[in-house]
């Protein structure tokens, strides 16, 4: 067994809740993001085939459902602390605009709608967080076979990884200790990119996309004085993206009887619901792309996108071409200023 610590800084707040929902350092969200990027990392060995990935995952994290192989898990990890969160408000909350709101909204509260809620406001729903700039350390041991795959994905993590709720549109993100600086052909990341078209032939995340250009990755071109401002940023890169013209819902009637083409982007959408079976009121669609806040080689705070593609698994109409939605968007991206494609 390898056995190694890596030093973890928080660069936005984190919602991990306890048993009582509180906020506190924990464990099992560090191990189900690691888990998370481990697949991205081991699946091109296993041609990107769930089936044979999960029993492998299994033996190595620990499974209670494999015929005659249950396991405990090969990964162990504790942390130096598990301190209680103390961020127990929200200083101020940078408003943006919305086109399809009549008033300015909470950015943080865009965001972070679920574990902040609307209180004259925006409020911690759980009543505390853990807060940006909060260190840790992850004791970490694994087997000496696994070693290339948990290492790679701990680099990932490094550069796009985030837990916690909300953690894909920011929140939680965090940093390891020991890891080297994104570039464009740095092995850990071109052994984990896949061609947008093949991405969006399977419903689950297993790789960083890429087209023409490049790695499906953007990065701030400015940085940011605090995790506040970058929010912010995110926030209305996030509605530019979204209620873009091409991805406007017009004055069809709602509910939607079909998903239309902004639908594919996350769902549900607020005032917009599908009647589509297998949508209406339980569908539910991730955000596919995700933000992280990062500190840069000056140790200055910047925000990254990443769009790790994959098919819708709600029943999608034939004439809705995937493939072209998220095309429109990474136009979108790639014709902001304020935004720079990895390695352009």
């Amino acid at each position: 067994m390898l056995k190694k610590e890596f030093g973890i800084t928080l660069n936005a707040p984190a919602f991990l809740g306890d048993a009582e929902q509180k906020g506190v350092w924990r464990t099992p969200p560090i191990k189900a993001m690691l888990r998370e990027w481990w697949r991205v990392v081991a699946a091109p060995a296993e041609e990107f085939c769930h089936q044979r990935l999960r029993p492998i995952e299994g033996k190595l994290f620990g499974n209670a459902w494999l015929d005659n192989d249950f396991s405990k898990s090969r990964v162990r990890m504790a942390l130096e602390h598990w301190h209680v969160g103390k961020m127990t408000g929200l200083d101020n909350d940078p408003k943006v605009t919305h086109p399809e709101v009549n008033f300015p909204v909470g950015s943080q509260l865009y965001l972070g709608y679920g574990p902040l809620i609307f209180q004259q406001g925006a409020a911690i729903k759980s009543g505390a967080a853990l807060q940006a700039n909060e260190t840790n350390t992850l004791s970490l041991a694994y087997p000496d076979g696994d070693a290339g795959k948990i290492e790679q994905a701990l680099q990932l993590i490094d550069w796009f990884g985030a837990f916690g709720g909300r953690s894909r549109n920011g929140w939680g993100s965090l940093g390891l200790s020991g890891q080297c600086a994104l570039t464009r052909r740095h092995p850990s990341l071109t052994g984990v990119l896949r061609p947008l078209a093949d991405c969006l032939k399977l419903d689950w995340p297993h790789a960083i996309g890429q087209d023409d250009q490049g790695p499906l990755i953007w990065e701030s071109s400015a940085s940011f004085n605090d995790w506040q401002a970058a929010m912010r940023f995110l926030a209305q890169t996030k509605i530019g993206f979204r209620t873009q013209k091409a991805l406007a819902f017009g004055q069809v009637p709602t509910p939607h009887p079909q998903p239309l083409e902004r639908h594919l982007l996350a769902y549900p959408v607020t005032n917009h619901r599908v009647t589509e079976r297998g949508w209406g009121g339980d569908g539910r669609l991730a955000n596919q792309l995700r933000f992280k806040l990062y500190r840069d080689a000056s140790g200055q705070l910047r925000t990254r996108i990443v769009h790790t593609p994959h098919a819708c698994p709600l029943p999608v109409p034939s004439a809705l071409q995937q493939i072209a939605v998220w095309q429109t968007v990474h136009r979108w991206l790639d014709q902001q200023s304020t935004l720079t494609r990895l390695g352009a």
